[in-house]
């Protein structure tokens, strides 16, 4: 669970810093660039909300699992 929520983060980091890189190449007319990087932006939120649902099914499946150790 450690590993995902870290993975997670670091998603939802690069996600945003990308985003930040993408309006400053905007406002420098660099269009392209900018385009190219929300790609990427998507790909990170996407593994963002991939992870969380990974996330929460690892704990319910933990839950059931030691339901009765407790």
């Amino acid at each position: 669970m450690r590993t995902l929520t870290e993975g997670i983060r670091i998603d939802s980091l690069m996600a945003e810093q990308l985003s930040r890189i993408s309006e400053r190449a905007r406002l420098c007319g660099e269009t392209e660039m900018a385009n190219g990087l929300l790609g990427v932006v998507r790909q990170h939120r996407v593994a963002v909300l991939k992870g969380q649902g990974r996330l929460a099914a690892l704990k319910e499946d933990y839950a059931a699992l030691f339901r009765n150790e407790r």
